[in-house]
């Protein structure tokens, strides 16, 4: 044959079954649908038509699932209870847990009815509960109390209906109006058949029936009447329970007919007897023997109880076999993972070592680069504070040697000149007088520019005398008040770092002259360890962090930019209308 048609065929058998397993789909889905509204007969006979041998794994685990569900509407139990069983074994070898919630969630009302001793329904109701904590999903929880409450309410219906309303309370989280109708309508229940609240009761009846009566659910319309009617036969009030229990019977029940039928037909048969009206009780009575005749419920209990004991012994069965070929494959598995895991540690070993070799090596000369930039950085910070003492001491020579001489001379000229006054004229003496007061002002006040530009810190000082020095100075020129506070300040620091400290000292003043508007100030040095901490504070009108502009060279920034070459921290803290502190950290090697 050759290779082209070999691939036609293949081709078109993929289609094929592609088609098989779509049109399988769309009659599942039509039994789906068709469950849902109760019409059990067509059902049927669509899952007969469904070849479950031509079915993938997913599709005859829905197929089992769907057949229970027919079964246990058609008030076969026992079927029912098997072919969940059978489903819930299948939908979790697919690891499909929702689905397996869902099924133990319908197992257990049939336990919970058949009133078997034998048939425990709680560890249904443990694994469904487990999950839906797992799942955290209200939904889950709010069907989980609801069925909690149903398997205690002839035991602790106080147990019950607290079931119920958390049932109430996490439903409402969904939002879902037909679970709330029912779960009013459970409540209902077990106040009207289990206390003597019938009040209560029929409260709860009302808000299901209306939920009901809006989706047309007629088989749940139906429940709620012959509830109703079994409230009013409990006080006694037969007309109004037989009219009920006629109004339930006028609705074709759609599912569980029988046992709907038999419990109905009795139920009527009491009421006629308990009225008085035993030609109708009898008629009644002798259609719930009909029904009766049509259902088995002890060998449905029986054939469940077999069915439990059949899938628990199997169950145990393949249990021990999936051991016993878990135990050969994990030792097939260890050994494999053993090998990957030494293969894999000395693949991961040598690729760490090339990886840490590369790391160091780019490390290394990151580092270098590092500290390359930082020398060149410093040498510009240490070249700029040079070039700034050099011009410093530039204009303080200057106004000292020439502007100050010049003015001392023009000052000798005017005394010799006041030494001849006795030739002036009045006037020109008094003119002469104000022309040598300005003039020795002038001459003060280039010296004291002179003394405050040439304000260092000189080699036989050092820092700590330099700043009060320059506090002194500053406080009787700016009328600011400095005082100098010190710790630690007995030994002096290397030359260029004093320096460098007193400079900042210098601009911080600065900037409180300019801006602060401050009347008192005060600088804190203190020498601890491999470090010195400089606070410099004043009382002025401060300003908002905020709005404080970094700029290239000048300020507050320009004295981050060399503290932080140094390795240190500057931290700035102002309140409007109280002051400003500026907190300096440097190491001093």
């Amino acid at each position: 044959m050759q290779p082209k048609l070999i691939h036609r065929i293949i081709i078109a058998a993929g289609f094929l079954l592609a088609a098989c397993s779509y049109a399988q789909n769309q009659k599942l889905e039509a039994v789906d649908s068709l469950l849902g509204i109760r019409e059990t007969k067509e059902a049927s006979q669509v899952l007969k038509e469904i070849d479950s041998a031509k079915l993938n794994l997913a599709q005859n685990a829905e197929y089992y699932y769907l057949f229970a569900k027919l079964e246990n509407l058609e008030n076969n139990a026992d079927s029912g209870f098997e072919h969940f069983l059978i489903a819930r074994k299948k939908f979790r070898a697919l690891d499909s847990l929702d689905k397996v919630a869902s099924i133990n969630l319908q197992i257990i009302p049939i336990l919970t009815s058949s009133k078997n001793k034998d048939l425990d329904p709680q560890p249904y109701m443990d694994e469904y509960l487990n999950y839906a904590r797992q799942q955290d999903d209200p939904a889950l929880l709010a069907k989980a109390y609801m069925q909690l409450g149903s398997i205690f309410i002839n035991t602790d219906v106080e147990k019950t209906i607290q079931y119920y309303r958390n049932a109430i309370r996490e439903n409402k989280k969904t939002g879902d109006s037909l679970m709330n109708a029912k779960i009013h309508h459970n409540l209902g229940v077990a106040y009207g058949e289990m206390t003597r609240e019938k009040d209560s009761a029929m409260h709860h009846y009302e808000i299901a029936l209306a939920e009901y009566k809006k989706r047309d659910l007629t088989d749940y319309i139906s429940y709620i009447y012959n509830n109703k009617a079994s409230v009013y036969k409990q006080q006694k009030e037969y007309d109004s329970a037989i009219f009920y229990y006629k109004k339930a019977e006028a609705i074709a029940p759609k599912e569980y007919k029988k046992e709907n039928k038999r419990l109905l037909y009795d139920h009527m048969a009491t009421a006629y007897e308990l009225k008085g009206d035993f030609s109708n009780a009898y008629k009644y009575l002798k259609l719930r023997n009909i029904y009766s005749d049509s259902i088995q419920q002890s060998e449905q209990n029986k054939a469940m109880l077999d069915i439990q004991t059949k899938y628990e012994v199997e169950k145990k069965e393949n249990e021990n076999l999936r051991l016993k070929q878990n135990r050969i494959w994990l030792l097939a598995a260890l050994a494999v993972l053993i090998l990957v895991l030494v293969i894999g540690f000395l693949a991961y070993k040598n690729m760490r070592s090339k990886k840490k070799i590369a790391e160091k090596d780019f490390e290394v000369q990151k580092q270098k680069l590092d500290k390359v930039l930082k020398q060149q950085e410093l040498a510009g910070i240490d070249a700029m504070i040079e070039g700034q003492e050099k011009e410093r001491q530039r204009i303080a020579n200057d106004l000292h040697d020439n502007l100050g001489s010049l003015l001392a001379t023009l000052k000798l000229h005017f005394q010799n000149m006041k030494i001849r006054k006795d030739r002036l004229k009045e006037e020109e003496d008094r003119i002469m007088q104000q022309t040598d007061e300005i003039l020795d002002e002038a001459y003060q006040q280039v010296r004291n520019i002179a003394h405050t530009k040439n304000a260092g810190v000189p080699a036989q000082e050092g820092l700590l005398p330099a700043v009060k020095n320059f506090a002194s100075k500053v406080s009787a020129s700016n009328k600011l008040i400095i005082e100098v506070e010190d710790s630690g300040m007995d030994e002096r620091l290397e030359n260029s770092l004093e320096i460098l400290i007193f400079r900042i000292i210098q601009e911080l003043i600065t900037n409180v002259i300019k801006h602060a508007e401050a009347s008192e100030a005060t600088i804190h040095l203190t020498h601890y360890g491999d470090a010195i901490n400089i606070l410099v504070e004043d009382n002025g009108k401060g300003f908002v962090e905020e709005e404080l502009k970094p700029k290239e060279g000048m300020g507050i920034y320009s004295i981050q930019k060399r503290v932080e070459h140094r390795g240190g921290t500057v931290d700035v803290e102002s309140i409007p209308g109280k002051g400003a502190s500026v907190v300096i950290n440097m190491p001093i090697s």
